[in-house]
């Protein structure tokens, strides 16, 4: 039977945060100084900063980096209580919650450890082992109380690699490197583990000789993305955590770095479109791909064993980009609205050159409709920059890529209001009507 909560969750706000250790540089033969810990201030406990004693500091135990993680609980129904501080040495790569629990993933390197000693490495020739240390702290009312600590193998990608639901906690890793071969090579893992951190379900060895570039767990439902040369787009089965598998895929060229639901038959992909070498016309060892345009994909997963690619428009060239590859809140969607929209950065393509980087053409947001049934639609496009500056970016150096002055006004995030469409740069916020994207309004930002 599933572990089930049957409380609500209290109210609380949580803030986590990594710091890394101060370094001081010494005149020769000077003492060296005690490291400073962490220091914060809480209005409700006075106007002074405070700062954890050493004693107060905890760790992870066989990690050596050089950061503190630092998670701080406020109760929200008693909000003139002090914050409840909670400091600890050694990073937190990877950090998820969800409404109950805390989740803390580091990355160990090299073989097996004695207890209680760090890892020592691999010796030359051997394959760089990865193995994820999960640590699981329960939130109750402001306050991140160590509960387990269990491991997997493999390294996660990112927050989105790992997801709790039912009780289970569900991981996905990859092992190994898609440049090596026999025991080395690259594979990829699903791991279902419960309250106390064991490993209850496990499914191995998806896509050898690639790596994961995307997961999205979603209710009984986890899809990924593989990626060598083209990109195998799985969906997987965890209704039975004890028994997860694969129900079915889908191989096209490219690949996504983000997944994101649009509905439960629909999966938004956000990544890069590609061209095998092989394809490219380059000679010699042909088992990899280059990069190309921005890829937007939507997948339909009616039929679990056959997902399909319905809808997808490749924007630029090589070099082209977007902040949304790295950070899922660059992305603006509204089902309802039927609202697309990020921030990107495009390039001209070089004739006859897969590998070459041609100059910049566009910088700013593409604003989309999009439904299942017609696809992307494009609206309009809004930018911080002037013809002048496409000018200057055409014929200045760099690639054809504009300096700092310029890079002052590339948008970085989307955001509605209302009927207002908000554009954001470090310099510029203009506003725009929904309706018809004519522009309404601009702010240059003081000091930029």
């Amino acid at each position: 039977m599933r572990p089930r909560d049957v409380k609500p969750p209290p109210r609380a706000l949580y803030l986590v945060a990594n710091r890394p250790v101060d370094y001081r540089v010494l005149d020769p033969g000077a003492p060296a100084p005690t490291p400073e810990t962490p220091v914060y201030r809480d209005s409700a406990a006075g106007d002074a900063y405070a700062a954890p004693g050493y004693g107060d500091v905890r760790y992870f135990p066989g990690f050596l980096t050089p950061e503190y993680l630092i998670v701080a609980g406020l109760d929200l129904d008693r909000p003139e209580r002090p914050l409840q501080v909670a400091t600890y040495l050694g990073g937190g790569e990877t950090v998820y919650a969800s409404a109950r629990n805390l989740y803390v993933a580091v990355t160990r390197y090299g073989g097996e450890r004695e207890p209680g000693k760090p890892s020592l490495g691999v010796l030359p020739g051997q394959p760089l082992a990865a193995t994820t240390v999960l640590y699981r702290f329960s939130l109750e009312g402001g306050r991140a109380v160590f509960r387990a600590q269990g491991e997997v193998p493999g390294a996660v990608l990112n927050q989105f690699s790992l997801d709790e639901h039912e009780g289970y906690l569900r991981g996905a890793t990859t092992q190994g490197d898609v440049w090596a071969s026999g025991e080395g090579a690259a594979r990829n893992n699903v791991y279902v583990l419960d309250r106390d951190l064991t490993v209850v379900g496990r499914l191995e060895g998806i896509a050898p000789g690639e790596r994961i570039y995307a997961a999205r767990f979603l209710g009984e439902r986890a899809y990924l993305v593989t990626f060598k040369k083209v990109d195998p787009f799985f969906v997987l089965d965890l209704a039975d955590p004890r028994a997860p598998r694969v129900l079915g895929y889908l191989k096209i060229p490219g690949y996504s770095d983000y997944l994101h639901p649009y509905d439960e038959d629909h999966v938004l992909g956000f990544g890069k479109d590609t061209v095998e070498a092989a394809e490219a016309g380059v000679r010699g060892r042909g088992d990899f791909a280059f990069y190309q345009g921005l890829k937007v994909a939507l997948f339909d997963v009616r039929d679990v064993a056959h997902p399909v690619e319905r809808f997808r428009v490749i924007l630029g060239a090589r070099g082209s980009d977007s902040p949304l590859l790295r950070d899922h809140k660059a992305l603006l969607f509204s089902r309802e609205r039927g609202l697309l929209a990020f921030p990107l950065l495009l390039t001209e393509a070089v004739p006859g050159d897969p590998a070459g980087y041609g100059p910049l053409v566009f910088q700013g947001a593409y604003v989309f409709h999009l439904d299942p049934e017609r696809g992307f639609q494009l609206r309009g496009r809004i930018t911080h920059l002037t013809e002048e500056d496409y000018r200057r970016a055409r014929e200045g150096g760099h690639g054809g890529y504009p300096g700092e002055s310029l890079a002052e006004r590339f948008v970085e995030r989307c955001l509605y209001i209302g009927d207002t469409l908000y554009t954001l740069s470090q310099g510029m916020i203009k506003a725009h009507d929904l309706r018809d994207l004519a522009e309404v309004g601009s702010l240059e930002l003081a000091g930029r």
